[in-house]
Protein backbone atom coordinates (compact mmCIF):
# COMPACT_ATOMS: atom_id res chain seq x y z
CA UNK A 1 0.00 0.00 0.00
CA UNK A 2 1.40 3.26 -1.12
CA UNK A 3 1.45 6.13 2.17
CA UNK A 4 -1.23 8.38 1.47
CA UNK A 5 1.47 11.44 2.07
CA UNK A 6 3.39 10.05 -0.52
CA UNK A 7 3.48 12.72 -3.57
CA UNK A 8 0.88 12.76 -6.40
CA UNK A 9 2.36 13.71 -9.87
CA UNK A 10 -0.66 16.18 -10.35
CA UNK A 11 1.56 17.69 -13.62
CA UNK A 12 1.41 14.80 -16.38
CA UNK A 13 -2.12 13.76 -15.43
CA UNK A 14 -3.96 12.65 -19.28
CA UNK A 15 -6.75 10.40 -18.05
CA UNK A 16 -8.88 10.14 -14.84
CA UNK A 17 -11.24 7.52 -13.64
CA UNK A 18 -13.80 8.56 -11.39
CA UNK A 19 -16.17 5.58 -9.50
CA UNK A 20 -19.13 8.19 -9.01
CA UNK A 21 -21.78 7.63 -6.38
CA UNK A 22 -24.58 5.04 -6.57
CA UNK A 23 -27.61 7.70 -5.87
CA UNK A 24 -28.63 10.29 -8.01
CA UNK A 25 -28.87 12.90 -5.63
CA UNK A 26 -24.64 11.89 -4.14
CA UNK A 27 -23.85 11.97 -7.55
CA UNK A 28 -25.41 15.69 -7.80
CA UNK A 29 -24.03 16.35 -5.25
CA UNK A 30 -20.27 14.99 -6.51
CA UNK A 31 -20.65 17.52 -9.54
CA UNK A 32 -19.08 20.77 -7.44
CA UNK A 33 -16.24 17.93 -6.99
CA UNK A 34 -15.89 16.88 -10.66
CA UNK A 35 -16.45 20.85 -11.72
CA UNK A 36 -13.17 21.79 -9.92
CA UNK A 37 -11.32 18.87 -11.22
CA UNK A 38 -12.14 19.75 -14.88
CA UNK A 39 -11.76 23.14 -14.13
CA UNK A 40 -7.95 22.37 -12.61
CA UNK A 41 -7.32 19.91 -15.77
CA UNK A 42 -8.88 21.20 -18.68
CA UNK A 43 -7.55 19.04 -21.18
CA UNK A 44 -7.62 15.44 -19.10
CA UNK A 45 -10.10 12.94 -20.40
CA UNK A 46 -12.30 12.68 -17.37
CA UNK A 47 -14.55 8.95 -17.44
CA UNK A 48 -17.15 8.29 -15.13
CA UNK A 49 -18.16 5.05 -14.20
CA UNK A 50 -21.64 4.86 -12.65
CA UNK A 51 -24.83 2.39 -12.14
CA UNK A 52 -28.12 3.22 -13.85
CA UNK A 53 -30.18 5.36 -13.74
CA UNK A 54 -27.61 7.99 -12.82
CA UNK A 55 -25.86 6.96 -15.93
CA UNK A 56 -28.35 8.32 -17.74
CA UNK A 57 -28.44 11.97 -16.42
CA UNK A 58 -24.33 11.69 -16.79
CA UNK A 59 -24.36 11.52 -20.19
CA UNK A 60 -25.87 15.14 -20.54
CA UNK A 61 -23.14 16.65 -17.86
CA UNK A 62 -20.46 18.90 -19.72
CA UNK A 63 -17.79 17.75 -17.38
CA UNK A 64 -17.62 14.45 -18.56
CA UNK A 65 -15.36 12.94 -21.54
CA UNK A 66 -17.23 9.34 -21.01
CA UNK A 67 -19.71 7.66 -19.51
CA UNK A 68 -19.67 4.18 -18.90
CA UNK A 69 -22.18 1.82 -17.05
CA UNK A 70 -21.23 -0.60 -14.19
CA UNK A 71 -23.03 -3.62 -14.33
CA UNK A 72 -26.05 -3.80 -11.72
CA UNK A 73 -24.56 -6.60 -9.30
CA UNK A 74 -28.30 -8.10 -8.85
CA UNK A 75 -29.21 -8.03 -11.92
CA UNK A 76 -25.91 -9.05 -13.64
CA UNK A 77 -24.42 -10.78 -10.69
CA UNK A 78 -20.90 -9.88 -8.83
CA UNK A 79 -18.59 -12.02 -11.80
CA UNK A 80 -20.46 -10.25 -14.87
CA UNK A 81 -19.16 -6.39 -12.48
CA UNK A 82 -15.38 -8.16 -12.30
CA UNK A 83 -15.06 -9.00 -15.74
CA UNK A 84 -16.50 -5.69 -16.74
CA UNK A 85 -13.74 -3.58 -14.64
CA UNK A 86 -11.02 -5.57 -15.83
CA UNK A 87 -11.98 -4.46 -19.17
CA UNK A 88 -11.23 -0.75 -18.13
CA UNK A 89 -7.84 -1.84 -18.08
CA UNK A 90 -7.17 -1.27 -21.63
CA UNK A 91 -7.71 2.43 -21.28
CA UNK A 92 -5.03 2.89 -19.24
CA UNK A 93 -5.65 5.71 -16.89
CA UNK A 94 -2.92 7.21 -15.20
CA UNK A 95 -5.05 7.69 -11.40
CA UNK A 96 -8.91 7.07 -10.46
CA UNK A 97 -10.85 7.88 -7.41
CA UNK A 98 -14.09 6.13 -5.96
CA UNK A 99 -16.44 8.29 -3.81
CA UNK A 100 -18.49 5.53 -2.64
CA UNK A 101 -17.80 3.82 0.46
CA UNK A 102 -18.20 -0.06 0.01
CA UNK A 103 -15.60 -2.54 -0.22
CA UNK A 104 -17.04 -3.66 -3.49
CA UNK A 105 -16.55 -0.03 -5.38
CA UNK A 106 -12.80 -0.27 -3.94
CA UNK A 107 -11.67 -3.66 -4.86
CA UNK A 108 -13.78 -3.38 -8.33
CA UNK A 109 -11.57 0.31 -9.05
CA UNK A 110 -7.85 -2.15 -7.86
CA UNK A 111 -9.74 -4.39 -11.03
CA UNK A 112 -9.26 -1.17 -13.56
CA UNK A 113 -5.17 -1.31 -13.58
CA UNK A 114 -5.56 2.34 -12.51
CA UNK A 115 -1.65 2.90 -10.46
CA UNK A 116 -3.39 5.57 -8.18
CA UNK A 117 -6.69 5.24 -6.57
CA UNK A 118 -7.84 7.35 -4.42
CA UNK A 119 -10.60 7.00 -1.63
CA UNK A 120 -11.77 6.81 2.14
CA UNK A 121 -10.21 4.33 3.81
CA UNK A 122 -13.35 2.43 5.89
CA UNK A 123 -12.54 -1.53 6.97
CA UNK A 124 -10.01 -3.05 4.63
CA UNK A 125 -10.58 -0.93 1.71
CA UNK A 126 -7.20 0.38 2.03
CA UNK A 127 -6.04 -2.92 0.82
CA UNK A 128 -7.12 -1.61 -2.92
CA UNK A 129 -6.21 2.35 -2.82
CA UNK A 130 -2.98 3.51 -2.98
CA UNK A 131 -4.02 6.60 -1.34
CA UNK A 132 -6.46 5.73 1.38
CA UNK A 133 -7.90 8.84 2.88
CA UNK A 134 -8.04 8.60 6.62
CA UNK A 135 -12.36 9.20 7.93
CA UNK A 136 -14.45 8.07 10.88
CA UNK A 137 -17.57 7.29 11.38
CA UNK A 138 -18.79 10.82 12.51
CA UNK A 139 -17.65 12.34 9.96
CA UNK A 140 -19.01 9.67 7.23
CA UNK A 141 -22.76 10.68 8.85
CA UNK A 142 -22.21 14.26 9.63
CA UNK A 143 -19.99 16.05 6.73
CA UNK A 144 -21.67 18.06 4.65
CA UNK A 145 -21.94 15.59 1.29
CA UNK A 146 -20.19 18.32 -0.98
CA UNK A 147 -17.34 18.55 1.32
CA UNK A 148 -17.15 15.06 2.16
CA UNK A 149 -16.83 14.17 -1.65
CA UNK A 150 -14.63 17.03 -2.60
CA UNK A 151 -12.09 15.06 0.20
CA UNK A 152 -12.04 12.55 -2.43
CA UNK A 153 -10.46 14.89 -5.46
CA UNK A 154 -8.55 17.23 -3.01
CA UNK A 155 -5.28 14.90 -3.61
CA UNK A 156 -5.88 16.32 -7.20
CA UNK A 157 -4.48 19.77 -5.98
CA UNK A 158 -7.98 21.24 -5.93
CA UNK A 159 -8.50 24.11 -3.54
CA UNK A 160 -12.46 24.11 -3.20
CA UNK A 161 -15.45 22.88 -5.05
CA UNK A 162 -16.96 24.74 -7.86
CA UNK A 163 -20.58 25.29 -8.36
CA UNK A 164 -19.70 27.21 -11.83
CA UNK A 165 -19.15 25.43 -14.93
CA UNK A 166 -22.14 22.67 -14.84
CA UNK A 167 -24.81 22.14 -16.86
CA UNK A 168 -26.76 19.51 -18.28
CA UNK A 169 -27.10 19.29 -22.01
CA UNK A 170 -29.94 17.11 -23.85
CA UNK A 171 -29.55 14.65 -26.77
CA UNK A 172 -30.64 14.53 -29.71
CA UNK A 173 -32.97 11.81 -29.03
CA UNK A 174 -34.51 13.59 -25.96
CA UNK A 175 -37.94 15.01 -26.99
CA UNK A 176 -38.39 19.03 -26.66
CA UNK A 177 -38.93 20.47 -22.95
CA UNK A 178 -41.21 23.03 -24.69
CA UNK A 179 -43.44 20.51 -26.34
CA UNK A 180 -43.48 18.19 -23.38
CA UNK A 181 -45.14 20.54 -21.17
CA UNK A 182 -47.53 22.15 -23.60
CA UNK A 183 -48.76 18.77 -24.27
CA UNK A 184 -49.88 18.90 -20.78
CA UNK A 185 -51.59 23.01 -20.87
CA UNK A 186 -48.04 24.86 -19.59
CA UNK A 187 -47.46 27.12 -22.24
CA UNK A 188 -43.47 28.24 -22.45
CA UNK A 189 -42.44 31.40 -19.33
CA UNK A 190 -45.51 30.26 -17.74
CA UNK A 191 -44.36 29.60 -13.72
CA UNK A 192 -45.96 26.62 -12.31
CA UNK A 193 -45.13 24.26 -9.11
CA UNK A 194 -43.48 20.65 -9.63
CA UNK A 195 -44.11 18.56 -6.79
CA UNK A 196 -42.42 15.23 -5.84
CA UNK A 197 -44.25 13.30 -3.30
CA UNK A 198 -41.68 10.54 -3.84
CA UNK A 199 -38.70 9.28 -2.35
CA UNK A 200 -36.56 6.14 -2.07
CA UNK A 201 -37.95 4.22 0.37
CA UNK A 202 -41.60 4.87 1.52
CA UNK A 203 -40.68 5.80 5.05
CA UNK A 204 -38.66 9.10 3.77
CA UNK A 205 -41.53 10.36 2.07
CA UNK A 206 -44.20 12.37 3.44
CA UNK A 207 -47.54 11.33 3.24
CA UNK A 208 -49.10 11.41 -0.08
CA UNK A 209 -52.00 12.89 1.28
CA UNK A 210 -50.62 15.57 2.39
CA UNK A 211 -49.17 16.74 -0.89
CA UNK A 212 -52.71 16.57 -2.18
CA UNK A 213 -54.08 18.47 0.29
CA UNK A 214 -50.82 21.20 0.47
CA UNK A 215 -51.24 20.81 -3.55
CA UNK A 216 -55.06 21.84 -3.57
CA UNK A 217 -53.89 24.78 -0.98
CA UNK A 218 -51.44 26.35 -3.43
CA UNK A 219 -53.82 26.00 -6.00
CA UNK A 220 -56.77 28.16 -4.45
CA UNK A 221 -54.38 30.75 -3.02
CA UNK A 222 -52.09 31.50 -5.72
CA UNK A 223 -54.30 29.72 -8.69
CA UNK A 224 -50.61 28.14 -10.32
CA UNK A 225 -50.60 24.73 -11.87
CA UNK A 226 -49.01 22.20 -10.16
CA UNK A 227 -46.94 19.13 -11.77
CA UNK A 228 -47.00 16.35 -10.06
CA UNK A 229 -42.92 13.99 -10.86
CA UNK A 230 -42.97 10.56 -10.18
CA UNK A 231 -41.66 6.95 -11.59
CA UNK A 232 -44.14 4.46 -13.35
CA UNK A 233 -44.60 2.36 -10.01
CA UNK A 234 -45.56 5.83 -8.56
CA UNK A 235 -48.17 6.23 -11.17
CA UNK A 236 -51.72 5.49 -8.65
CA UNK A 237 -50.55 7.86 -6.14
CA UNK A 238 -49.97 10.88 -8.77
CA UNK A 239 -53.42 9.94 -9.92
CA UNK A 240 -54.73 9.89 -6.63
CA UNK A 241 -53.13 13.40 -5.37
CA UNK A 242 -54.61 14.56 -8.85
CA UNK A 243 -58.02 14.28 -8.04
CA UNK A 244 -57.83 16.52 -4.90
CA UNK A 245 -58.21 19.56 -7.44
CA UNK A 246 -59.94 21.11 -10.79
CA UNK A 247 -59.96 19.78 -14.05
CA UNK A 248 -56.88 20.83 -15.71
CA UNK A 249 -54.86 22.54 -12.47
CA UNK A 250 -52.91 19.14 -11.59
CA UNK A 251 -51.36 17.33 -14.72
CA UNK A 252 -48.57 14.89 -14.38
CA UNK A 253 -45.41 15.14 -15.70
CA UNK A 254 -44.96 12.44 -18.73
CA UNK A 255 -42.17 10.06 -18.95
CA UNK A 256 -38.94 11.03 -19.32
CA UNK A 257 -34.97 9.99 -18.81
CA UNK A 258 -33.02 12.14 -16.12
CA UNK A 259 -31.89 14.64 -18.71
CA UNK A 260 -35.13 15.68 -19.97
CA UNK A 261 -36.66 15.77 -16.21
CA UNK A 262 -33.33 18.20 -15.52
CA UNK A 263 -34.64 20.70 -18.31
CA UNK A 264 -38.44 20.17 -16.73
CA UNK A 265 -37.31 21.54 -13.74
CA UNK A 266 -35.23 23.99 -15.37
CA UNK A 267 -38.13 25.60 -16.10
CA UNK A 268 -40.10 24.99 -12.91
CA UNK A 269 -41.04 28.20 -10.88
CA UNK A 270 -40.59 26.33 -7.72
CA UNK A 271 -39.93 22.35 -6.63
CA UNK A 272 -41.80 21.00 -3.52
CA UNK A 273 -40.76 17.54 -2.42
CA UNK A 274 -38.56 15.06 0.26
CA UNK A 275 -35.12 14.35 0.94
CA UNK A 276 -34.25 13.22 -2.66
CA UNK A 277 -32.71 13.15 -6.00
CA UNK A 278 -34.90 14.76 -7.50
CA UNK A 279 -34.83 17.49 -5.28
CA UNK A 280 -30.72 18.05 -5.55
CA UNK A 281 -31.52 17.44 -9.58
CA UNK A 282 -33.90 20.95 -9.17
CA UNK A 283 -30.93 22.52 -7.00
CA UNK A 284 -28.33 21.85 -9.66
CA UNK A 285 -31.03 23.43 -12.60
CA UNK A 286 -30.64 26.97 -10.34
CA UNK A 287 -34.47 25.72 -9.38
CA UNK A 288 -36.04 27.26 -6.38
CA UNK A 289 -36.34 24.25 -3.48
CA UNK A 290 -38.79 23.40 -0.84
CA UNK A 291 -37.40 20.20 0.76
CA UNK A 292 -39.34 18.17 3.26
CA UNK A 293 -36.79 16.26 5.60
CA UNK A 294 -36.96 14.03 8.01
CA UNK A 295 -35.00 10.76 8.88
CA UNK A 296 -31.71 12.97 6.70
CA UNK A 297 -30.70 16.25 8.21
CA UNK A 298 -30.08 19.36 5.45
CA UNK A 299 -26.72 20.29 7.20
CA UNK A 300 -25.32 16.90 5.57
CA UNK A 301 -27.46 16.34 2.64
CA UNK A 302 -29.68 20.11 1.71
CA UNK A 303 -30.21 21.42 -1.71
CA UNK A 304 -26.69 23.29 -2.81
CA UNK A 305 -28.77 26.39 -4.29
CA UNK A 306 -28.58 29.98 -2.84
CA UNK A 307 -29.83 30.40 0.65
CA UNK A 308 -32.69 32.50 -0.40
CA UNK A 309 -33.78 29.70 -3.19
CA UNK A 310 -34.50 27.21 -0.58
CA UNK A 311 -37.08 26.37 2.27
CA UNK A 312 -36.34 23.92 4.39
CA UNK A 313 -38.87 22.04 6.62
CA UNK A 314 -37.69 20.16 9.36
CA UNK A 315 -38.55 19.13 12.94
CA UNK A 316 -34.36 18.54 13.34
CA UNK A 317 -34.96 15.59 15.79
CA UNK A 318 -31.76 15.00 17.47
CA UNK A 319 -31.70 11.62 16.18
CA UNK A 320 -31.58 13.03 12.45
CA UNK A 321 -29.69 12.22 10.74
CA UNK A 322 -30.07 8.45 10.99
CA UNK A 323 -28.73 5.30 10.41
CA UNK A 324 -32.27 5.18 8.45
CA UNK A 325 -32.77 1.58 9.26
CA UNK A 326 -36.57 2.14 9.77
CA UNK A 327 -38.06 0.91 13.04
CA UNK A 328 -35.40 -0.76 14.68
CA UNK A 329 -34.01 1.96 16.81
CA UNK A 330 -37.61 3.88 16.94
CA UNK A 331 -41.43 3.01 16.58
CA UNK A 332 -43.52 3.96 13.37
CA UNK A 333 -46.57 6.59 13.59
CA UNK A 334 -50.08 5.00 12.92
CA UNK A 335 -48.92 5.71 9.59
CA UNK A 336 -45.64 3.71 9.32
CA UNK A 337 -43.49 6.14 9.20
CA UNK A 338 -40.95 7.84 11.09
CA UNK A 339 -42.02 10.20 13.64
CA UNK A 340 -39.65 13.44 12.88
CA UNK A 341 -40.83 12.93 8.88
CA UNK A 342 -44.81 12.46 10.12
CA UNK A 343 -45.68 15.12 12.56
CA UNK A 344 -44.91 18.07 10.29
CA UNK A 345 -48.21 19.43 9.19
CA UNK A 346 -49.58 20.71 5.80
CA UNK A 347 -49.52 24.21 7.61
CA UNK A 348 -45.51 23.81 8.39
CA UNK A 349 -45.35 23.31 4.58
CA UNK A 350 -47.73 25.86 3.40
CA UNK A 351 -46.00 28.54 5.80
CA UNK A 352 -42.33 27.73 3.87
CA UNK A 353 -44.43 27.77 0.60
CA UNK A 354 -45.37 30.96 1.44
CA UNK A 355 -41.97 31.90 2.37
CA UNK A 356 -40.04 31.16 -0.70
CA UNK A 357 -42.68 32.79 -2.79
CA UNK A 358 -42.94 35.37 -1.35
CA UNK A 359 -38.99 35.94 -1.99
CA UNK A 360 -38.86 34.80 -5.64
CA UNK A 361 -42.51 36.05 -6.69
CA UNK A 362 -41.30 39.76 -6.38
Amino acid sequence: MTDFNAKIDTQNIKSILLWMPNWIGDAVLALPSVSALRERYPSARITAAVREPADELLRGINLFDTIIRIPNPRKEGMLRQIRFTRKLKKYQYDISAVFPNSFRSAFLLSQTGAPIRIGYDIGIRYLFLTHPIQTNATDTRAQNRIDYFFNVLAPFGLDKPRSEGISVETLPEDPPTDEVLKSIGIEPDEFFIMVHPGASKQERSWRHERFAILSQKLIKQYDFKIVLLGSKKEMPMLEKIKKFAPAGKIQILPELNLRGVAKALKKTGLFIGNDSGMMHLSALMNTPVLGIFGPGSAKTTGPHIAPEKKEIVSLNFPCSPCRQNFFKECKPSAEHKPYCLDDITVKDVSDAADRILSRIRK
